[in-house]
């Protein structure tokens, strides 16, 4: 079986004794990442010079140089192994990435919420309870795993690893965890969440097979809605417990529909998989700051910057009045950085006051930007501009 890139990145020591630090600005680092990763896929075609040592490859610097640019950084006094870059379920992910539509977007999201991620184990081991805990859960002939865990306050993010001996589900591209039971028919959720006592079911995601035979997913779960549900404050520092359970496994071929036009199943599997992990909030990095920029009746009031992201605190207006006509009262609004590029939309929470009015909390994946700017348009066929606010991130 052709192996991963990333597993031949856990099989390379790199010396960058002949490199001195640069730094990579947000755009360079995405196009170099999607660059690096279609040249490693080619390493053991292609004529590099290397040797065996220590279990390890050691290669050429040139090329141990472009593996440190997945961090955007080279760095001359701290070597960095590429098997600290990623675990190999990030890697799989990222892997399963390329050739996608968005996959630029993909890996840039991957590849950021990688890094500052940590092992489940790792998690679990800090705890005093770390018997309560549940990280592996196999049934009928299936194992369910989690890995990575990321969590800032704002959001969440975990990934985890499927393997089988099932005939059916090894067929599939994808395995869906949607029903309790094979009768389609029965529209029970098949994915239940709880995090921190908090019912978050509608944010599981399915598995999706990989080159090493496996099958992964990622999971990406909005705390800042999910405080509508609980008594969770974004951004509080702690240690809360996630449950997820699955109660029936269905896999499908993306390339094939049955009669009916769906998806073709090539099996199902029930049972009862669950899975308990603790989660420390790891709010170490946040930086929360006044803005207080507006324009034409919406203003941004203050932002908090994380490990991974950038929460904005806005006030808007009722946008359903004659100076806005937006009957729905639910403009379009993006991010963008000082070369017009659109900052990926991660999370958000929506509260409607009583007058028409609401504030709103939006999440948006950062890497280190300075001057941004929030750009409202009306939901309509010209995209009417209502505001564009420029606004700085501050150390």
């Amino acid at each position: 079986m052709k192996k991963n890139i990333y597993g031949l990145l856990n099989e390379i020591e790199m010396d960058f004794s002949e490199y001195e630090d640069f730094e990579l600005s947000p755009t360079e680092k995405v196009a170099y990442q999607s660059r690096i990763l279609r040249e490693v896929n080619e390493m053991d075609n292609r004529n590099i010079r290397r040797t065996k040592k220590n279990g390890k490859w050691k290669v050429a610097v040139g090329i141990a140089a472009a593996f440190a640019l997945m961090a955007g950084t080279v760095r001359l006094a701290n070597p960095i192994l590429a098997d600290s870059l990623f675990s190999s379920v990030f890697g799989n992910l990222i892997d399963n990435a390329k050739g996608e539509k968005d996959e630029a977007e993909e890996i840039e999201r991957l590849t950021k919420i990688g890094e500052k991620s940590v092992d489940v184990q790792e998690e679990v081991e800090k705890q005093q309870d770390a018997d309560a805990y549940q990280t592996t859960s196999e049934s009928n002939g299936v194992s369910i795993s989690v890995s990575d865990i990321y969590c800032d306050g704002y959001m969440l993010y975990y990934t985890a690893s499927l393997k089988t001996d099932d005939a059916g589900l090894n067929q599939a591209d994808g395995i869906l965890g949607e029903f309790k039971s094979a009768d389609a028919s029965d529209l029970s959720v098949g994915q239940e969440l709880l995090v921190d006592g908090m019912d978050l079911s509608g944010y599981t995601n399915n598995f999706q097979r990989a080159e090493d035979g496996t099958f992964v997913s990622a999971h990406q779960v909005d705390l800042m809605s999910g405080a509508e549900e609980g008594s969770y404050t974004p951004g509080e520092e702690k240690t809360f417990v996630v449950d997820w359970t699955l109660h029936a496994l269905r896999g499908k071929l993306w390339d094939e529909w049955d009669t009916q036009g769906e998806y073709k199943t090539t099996g199902t599997v029930e049972g009862e998989w669950h899975l308990r992990f603790p989660v420390t909030v790891d709010a170490s990095n946040n930086k929360t700051f006044m803005v207080d920029q507006g324009e034409n009746g919406i203003t941004i009031k203050d932002a908090v910057r994380t490990k991974a992201g950038l929460a904005l605190h806005i006030d808007l207006p009722d946008f359903r009045k004659e100076s806005y006509r937006d009957p729905y009262n639910d403009p379009d609004m993006v991010v963008k950085d000082a070369q017009g590029n659109s900052l990926q939309w991660m999370a958000q929470r929506w509260e409607e006051h009583d007058d028409g009015t609401s504030e709103c909390w939006i999440m948006v994946l950062y890497d280190g930007e300075t001057e941004l700017s929030l750009k409202v348009t009306a939901k309509d066929e010209n995209a009417t501009l209502i505001a564009d606010i420029p606004f700085q991130v501050l150390e």
